[in-house]
C-alpha cells in the first residue's frame, strides 16, 4: 500500500521532499499546507524544525503558535527536531530549550522527536507512515472482518485502494456522496479533493481502471 505523504512548500530548501519523491511506496504531495510541514497518510500533522529553527522560532515567540495551528488541523500531531538545539550560535540558556521542550509535552500534549539529520527525519517520517497503517489493519478486525454498517464498508472498501488512508476515504466519500461516484470519478474529479495531488491521481485512477 502507498504512503501518503503531503509537503508544504516550504520544505523544498530542506531537499526532503525531493529525496521522497524518489521512494517508490511513497505518494508525494508538494502544496501550502495550512499548518505543519508534513501530513502523513491525511491523518498525522508533522512540524518539522532544524535545530536553528527550533531555537529561533523559541527566541522569536513563534514556536507555540505553529502549534497550536497543526493541532487545529490534523487529529495527531509531532513535532521533530532536526539536529542539536542546545548546539546552536543563539545565546539561549538550554534550560529554556528544555522549558520549550516539556511545554510541547505536557502542556500541548504533542510528542518530541530528534533527529540526527534530514535522513534521519525521512526515516522516522516513513516509520510513522508504516506503524500508522499496521495500527488500522489491527483496529480493523481479524483478516475475514467486514465492518456491519454501508458507510463503514464503503470506508474500508475505499481503504484498500493505494494511496487512500481513513481520512481520505473520508473526503472522497463526502464530495462524491457515494462509493460508486468515487469509484468512477475522472482524473480531474479526483484531483479535486484535498489531499490527492497530480502524481497520487494518476495512481489512484490507474489502479481502479485496472480492476
Amino acid at each position: 500500500m502507498l504512503i501518503s505523504i503531503q509537503a508544504d512548500h516550504r520544505e523544498n530548501p530542506s531537499g526532503i521532499p525531493q529525496l521522497l519523491s524518489k521512494i517508490e511506496s511513497v505518494s508525494l504531495s508538494v502544496l501550502c499546507l495550512p499548518a505543519g510541514d508534513y501530513i502523513i497518510n491525511g491523518a498525522i500533522g508533522i512540524e518539522r524544525k532544524s535545530a536553528e529553527d527550533f531555537v529561533q522560532s523559541i527566541i522569536g515567540n513563534r514556536l507555540f503558535d505553529q502549534i497550536a495551528r497543526l493541532k487545529r488541523s490534523v487529529p495527531r500531531t509531532l513535532l521533530i527536531v532536526e539536529g542539536n538545539p542546545y548546539g546552536t550560535a543563539h545565546k539561549i540558556q538550554p534550560s529554556a530549550i528544555r522549558g520549550a521542550v516539556l511545554s510541547v509535552l505536557i502542556s500541548w500534549q504533542m510528542p518530541v522527536m530528534f533527529s540526527k539529520s534530514r535522513e534521519d527525519t525521512i526515516t522516522l517520517l516513513l516509520a510513522i507512515a508504516r506503524q500508522d497503517m499496521t495500527d488500522v489493519l489491527q483496529i480493523a478486525g481479524p483478516k475475514n472482518y467486514r465492518p456491519k454498517k454501508t458507510v463503514s464498508r464503503q470506508l474500508f472498501f475505499l481503504q484498500g485502494i493505494p494511496g487512500i488512508g481513513p481520512a481520505l476515504a473520508a473526503r472522497m466519500l463526502e464530495k462524491f456522496g457515494s462509493l460508486k461516484a468515487a469509484v468512477n470519478a475522472t482524473e480531474k474529479e479526483l484531483k479535486s479533493v484535498e489531499g490527492i495531488g497530480k502524481g497520487k491521481t494518476k495512481k489512484i485512477f490507474r489502479f481502479i481502471t485496472e480492476i
